[in-house]
């Protein structure tokens, strides 16, 4: 009898927390918000490899956030991807974009604000657009050129946060291009493309040089790869493509950025063409059995802007 009584009692409590659970909303709700297009979008700005031309100066921010218990807040993080979250010491003429914008009930920001307990969060306003240049910049002189990554990451009011673990935060990178910075130019495409053989050397006919603005610095580093072709929808940053398979990379004077990577001696460091760079022994074959591939050229000054373009390799 005591045994039954003791099971009885064991289920009675089973039971009670089993409501008790349903009951509070905190308990029941496990789920992170959601982050998604902006409403009538088809696609979050910054896309991934977007590119910020250096005519422009600033970045339109587009995207929502979902909860059906509440959203609590939204981070909206950019940061330089230069070199995968090290530090080099750069000149003070020039600041790398750093952005930390957190959208809440009572942010600072009357842009930032939403509803308490608002069940959606819609960011689509120029009033959001992030400046890098001009009255409203985010940096105090200069900014450097080369890759951003940007993470959007919510937790709801009951503290469910998206994360990095299940893809459930958005993360892109994105360039920002700057007439101080090197420049990179490929001239003989054709419909945008490079057209190429397999098994034949890759014709490559363009240049690298030094910017011709006043704060333009000499060429430092150059970084030539031909790799898969990726796909310019995936959320992951500019680091995360060294790992795509790589059929040729070749190396150039000293990275700032990169730990460790250097290669052979700069023939010139203000202006370069790349049919004399990729010639000889640095000449590229074209590999067999693949019909795209990237040609990516990653061009670094001493003053640490970073230049990097990708070309797209049509094989025959």
């Amino acid at each position: 009898m005591r045994k039954y009584l003791g099971l009885l009692a064991m289920g009675c409590v089973l039971a009670f927390s089993a409501c008790t659970d349903d009951d509070n909303p905190a308990i029941a709700d496990r789920e992170a918000p959601v982050i998604s297009f902006a409403e009538g979008r088809d696609g979050f700005r910054p896309a991934n490899n977007e590119v910020r031309l250096a005519t422009t100066d600033h970045m339109h921010i587009r995207f929502s956030v979902t909860d059906e218990s509440g959203i609590g807040q939204v981070l909206v993080d950019i940061h330089n991807s230069f070199d995968g979250h090290t530090h080099a010491r750069m000149s003070n003429t020039f600041e790398a974009l750093n952005v930390k914008d957190i959208y809440s009930a009572d942010a600072a920001n009357f842009a930032f604000r939403f509803p308490q307990g608002a069940k959606r969060l819609n960011v689509d306003n120029t009033a959001t657009d992030i400046y890098w240049d001009g009255p409203t910049s985010r940096v105090q002189g200069n900014v450097l050129a080369g890759p951003y990554d940007i993470i959007i990451s919510a937790v709801d009011i009951f503290g469910n946060q998206t994360s990095f673990a299940d893809d459930s935060n958005y993360i892109a990178t994105f360039f920002i291009e700057r007439a101080y910075a090197p420049q990179v130019a490929v001239t003989n495409l054709k419909n945008g493309e490079i057209d190429a053989e397999a098994g034949e050397l890759l014709d490559v006919r363009g240049s690298i040089a030094k910017g011709t603005h006043s704060l333009s610095s000499d060429i430092r580093f150059v970084w030539i790869r031909l790799a898969e072709e990726h796909e310019h929808n995936h959320n992951h940053s500019a680091m995360a493509r060294v790992s795509d398979k790589v059929f040729f990379e070749r190396m150039w004077g000293s990275s700032t950025w990169r730990q460790g990577m250097s290669g052979a001696t700069l023939p010139n460091t203000t202006d370069l063409r790349l049919e004399d760079l990729l010639t000889g022994s640095n000449a590229i074959t074209v590999p067999a059995g693949e019909d795209h591939l990237d040609l990516i050229v990653w061009v670094e000054d001493v003053a640490g802007n970073v230049t990097q373009k990708t070309f797209t390799v049509h094989i025959d």
